[in-house]
């Protein structure tokens, strides 16, 4: 595939069904970005009040951006299967610049994430970017059809869509599996 849209995001990331937060790809651009979307289930939302907490955003924004587009440009350099590549690395957070909340993400409440590819070198990526509550009944995969590089970095989005978050300089870095799971560990 030429972008992950279209992929599921199951498959493009090594993370269990209860820890994936991403739902669908709706625009990816391989080297400068992607906007995914997720709605937050009963699970991701039990004992906080019904409330999408903003570390949890952070996670999320970071499966979308780093991990599935890092994941994607190195199984393209590979040859490698999603499958095969998780055989041999996965990826680690490493740090963080800086995050700001402007409102709550309530259960059910459909966001996307707009990530743009601050840097990319050797499986370690940075990535900045927004997260912005959906307006409902919108159909998102009509409205990003036509979506561009220069729209991403402007985050050029009607005034329907309500930000969330910022997220400034998310790093994460593809490490070999021998590295997370010391020999003799059972995986």
């Amino acid at each position: 595939m030429s972008t992950l849209v279209g992929m599921d995001p199951a498959t493009v990331l090594p993370h269990g069904p209860s820890k994936l937060l991403v739902n669908e790809y709706l625009w990816h651009s391989p080297h400068v970005g992607v906007v995914a979307a997720y709605t937050p289930d009963e699970w991701d939302v039990m004992d906080h009040f019904g409330v999408f907490r903003a570390v949890d955003q952070v996670e999320s924004f970071g499966q979308a951006v780093v991990v599935s587009c890092s994941a994607f440009l190195d199984t393209g350099k590979t040859g490698l299967s999603y499958t095969e590549y998780y055989k041999l690395r996965n990826f680690v957070f490493v740090g963080i610049k800086s995050v700001h909340c402007h409102d709550v993400i309530p259960y059910k409440q459909k966001y996307i994430c707009l990530g743009v590819i601050n840097f990319y070198k050797f499986r370690q990526m940075t990535a900045s970017g927004r997260i912005y509550k959906v307006p409902a009944g919108l159909d998102l995969q009509a409205y990003f059809r036509d979506f561009t590089e220069e729209r991403l970095r402007n985050y050029d989005l009607g005034k329907e869509f309500v930000l969330a978050t910022e997220l400034h300089d998310i790093l994460g870095k593809g490490i070999k599996n021998e590295i997370l799971t010391p020999a003799g560990r059972s995986s």
